[in-house]
């Protein structure tokens, strides 16, 4: 295959009309520019240039050669032209994965506000409650949900915060007088966020250091944090969810903490990336403004203090 820099140096030459005009053009030495015109048409094996002392002049081949030079040269300058700006301002499509309680509770609200500030950005977004293989995907960034570290080391993950999980049911659901610890509401209907690493048996541990485990009856399991809040809210059973889920029920009076001087395990929310270098304006610009802006979001809401 030709060289690049040897088609820009012949087509060059071919426009300054002799070695000197294309070398001060070039601000490379008359030498180097004979040079790489000798082995272009060594390579060729084709004579591109008859020159003397007096006379330069393209031959056949030269002057067959010069046109597609010289649209190569122009092509390629285009194209670092646009990736050039491509690497100036956000702009483009980012496809995304994340949970679908995440999408419903955050992203919801995140998201426009996103696309407001970079007009020129289009946002493809995939709710999943598997962890979606980035890069066999084609998947740009994902935000993930998870208790246990994530193993792929070759992403990069940043953790943007750590929620905490509780149980919550309906006021009046469960007769609060009656109930002392994890031990009376064993084996009760529950409503169960179905994770891609969670425990089928959930541990508790109390603020005193204590530590049980609590089994309820699955009635009803999904990825859906927020089915699983209105299934709660309906009466329909005892709620695991992420704090920042039912915030705003709990603050309402429609939901109420079941337990609440004990906590589950907490799970970390983490921005995934295929890598931290080379990533286009318009990935990196969601991903600052996901590490910006979801923290806040979920620990400064009303009621982050239940």
């Amino acid at each position: 295959m030709l060289d690049l820099n040897d088609l820009y140096y012949f087509s060059t030459l071919a426009e300054r009309g002799s070695v000197t005009g294309a070398a001060q053009s070039l601000g490379i030495p008359k030498g180097t520019l004979s040079r790489r015109l000798k082995a272009l048409e060594t390579q060729l094996n084709l004579r591109l240039i008859d020159r003397t002392t007096r006379r330069f002049a393209l031959t056949e081949a030269g002057r067959s050669l010069v046109g597609y030079a010289q649209s190569v040269v122009e092509q390629a300058t285009n194209a670092e032209s646009h990736l050039r700006s491509l690497g100036e301002r956000p702009c483009g499509v980012v496809r995304m994965t994340c949970p679908q309680g995440v999408l419903r509770i955050l992203l919801t609200s995140l998201l426009p506000e996103f696309l407001a500030r970079f007009p020129q950005v289009s946002v493809e977004v995939v709710a999943s409650g598997r962890h979606s293989e980035l890069i066999a995907e084609g998947f740009d960034i994902g935000l993930r949900s998870h208790e246990h570290e994530l193993e792929d080391s070759s992403l990069v993950a940043r953790r943007l915060a750590t929620l905490p999980i509780v149980l919550v049911a309906r006021p009046g659901y469960i007769d609060a007088t009656t109930v002392l610890g994890p031990a009376e509401i064993q084996g009760l209907d529950g409503l169960c966020l179905q994770t891609h690493d969670g425990p089928s048996v959930w541990t508790l541990h109390s603020q005193s250091g204590e530590r049980t485990t609590l089994q309820l009856n699955p009635r009803l399991t999904s990825d859906d944090s927020a089915l699983l809040k209105e299934a709660a809210i309906a009466g329909q059973g005892v709620a695991v969810l992420p704090l920042f889920t039912c915030l705003a029920e709990l603050e309402l009076g429609q939901l109420e903490r079941v337990l609440p001087d004990w906590h589950l395990a907490r799970r970390s929310l983490s921005l995934i990336l295929p890598s931290s270098r080379g990533l286009m304006p318009a990935v990196r610009a969601l991903a600052d403004f996901l590490i910006e802006r979801i923290p806040s979001a979920i620990h400064c809401a009303p009621g982050s203090t239940h």
